[in-house]
């Protein structure tokens, strides 16, 4: 499988926040790699609020590019592990809406000599 580019923008490389992130989402993206495999990148964009306070809220945005469609998720906290939390079990999600292309016989094509 191959690695899918992860940008995380909103948010300066040496923050704790940054690196929860990304090593959070990151393992949320490998493990959904099976189910969507034609995963182009995905873009996270955080925007904070009340900076100059003693908390930060935080405003987060996951995008994944597919070939064939977009996957949106938002999420807002306080807590900035929280969000990625969030956003991890919302993408993992995706694993159980996946149909893996079995479908039942139809009762009118089976054969009639083996029931």
């Amino acid at each position: 499988m191959t690695e899918v580019p992860l940008y995380i923008t909103g948010l300066s490389k040496d923050d704790l926040a940054n690196q929860t992130l990304f090593s959070k989402f990151g393992a949320a993206l490998e493990k959904v790699q099976p189910v969507l495999p034609d995963v182009i990148e995905a873009k996270i964009d955080v925007k904070t609020q009340n900076i100059e306070g003693a908390r930060t809220h935080y405003d987060v945005t996951a995008t994944i590019k597919a070939s064939k469609n977009h996957l949106v998720y938002t999420e807002s906290d306080w807590d900035i592990i929280k969000i990625a939390d969030e956003l991890c079990r919302k993408l993992e999600r995706e694993l159980s809406k996946h149909d893996d292309k079995r479908q039942r016989d139809s009762v009118r094509k089976r054969d009639v000599r083996n029931l």
